[in-house]
């Protein structure tokens, strides 16, 4: 595993929980959608705000794991990230934030 498919993975996990809270109105989280969606606000909103809301979180995480921006109040530092075989996923040296990039908004214009 890589830097690329690390951030790919992330961003499939990400696309997964939109479609699961989207979906699923017996979580905590899908009750309070339905709410939402019963006040009229359409699917295709709803769906925008949970996307973007959780594309935030992932590519602002793995900015902070590649010492590109802090996390939280802990200050800017690169952490290393190994995958089981030893592979080194983050460094430091951008690799994971340009995956990163390239995972949540490649493409987009």
């Amino acid at each position: 595993m890589d830097a690329t498919i690390f951030a790919q993975a992330l961003k499939e996990e990400k696309d997964a929980l939109v479609a699961s809270y989207l979906a699923d109105t017996d979580t905590p989280t899908g009750a309070l959608i339905k709410q939402v969606r019963d006040a009229g606000v359409s699917d295709d909103v709803v769906k925008e705000i949970l996307n973007g809301i959780l594309t935030d979180v992932y590519y602002q995480t793995l900015l902070g794991l590649d010492g590109q921006m802090p996390i939280g109040p802990l200050s800017e530092r690169s952490y290393r990230l190994a995958a089981p075989d030893s592979t080194l996923i983050a460094t430091g040296d951008g690799t994971l934030a340009e995956a990163a990039y390239e995972a949540f908004y490649g493409g987009e214009e």
